[in-house]
């Protein structure tokens, strides 16, 4: 159980209200995390379209995006993070045994291309310690990634290492609907 109340929103503020609406309406069901966030309408209003942002940037695409963040929450053994986000990475078309790959570097190498690999590499790096990375990985993602790429995967993993330490700090559980797509293997 949550340490906070999760609240469903009926006695929240009208911009409260009005974000879980276009959350709702969006993603079909309004995530935990906004149900904890909105004791905090200001922060939830920041949090809201930034995160959106980030989510829905177009510089590195879905899949890119989808593997930083299955990446670190795998690294962060969030267990919240990691069913929201093996349903996006299902979602960008990442295969079930390059799932099963993520977190595993000898295996990562063989089953990923180079610079997915590197993705996976620096959200483990970034996420065990964030003056982590060397002077080699930043030569391999200035060999293999532009600046924008580079700037966004950054800003994924340390939002995913956010939201992952926020979860796991307030003790947020899972919604229902993941538990039935850990069962059947769909995505919400």
């Amino acid at each position: 159980m949550a340490f906070v109340e999760l609240t469903d929103g009926s006695d929240a503020s009208p911009e409260v209200r009005a974000a879980f609406k276009a959350v709702e309406e969006q993603y079909g069901f309004v995530p935990n995390i906004l149900r904890a966030l909105a004791h905090c309408p200001d922060l939830l209003q920041t949090f809201v379209p930034f995160w959106g942002q980030v989510y829905a940037s177009p510089t590195i695409g879905p899949r890119l995006r989808a593997l930083a963040a299955l990446g670190t929450a795998q690294t962060q053994e969030c267990a919240y993070c990691v069913a929201h986000m093996t349903a996006s990475a299902r979602r960008a078309g990442v295969a079930e045994n390059e799932l099963r790959a993520i977190g595993d570097s000898v295996i990562r190498a063989t089953v990923f291309e180079e610079r997915e690999a590197l993705i996976l590499e620096l959200a483990e790096t970034l996420t065990r310690d964030p003056d982590g990375t060397t002077d080699e990985q930043r030569a391999r993602l200035r060999a293999l990634f532009s600046d924008a790429e580079i700037v966004n995967v950054v800003v994924a993993i340390g939002l995913y290492n956010l939201t992952s330490r926020f979860l796991k700090a307030l003790d947020i559980e899972v919604e229902d609907l993941f538990e039935a797509e850990a069962r059947d293997g769909s995505a919400p």
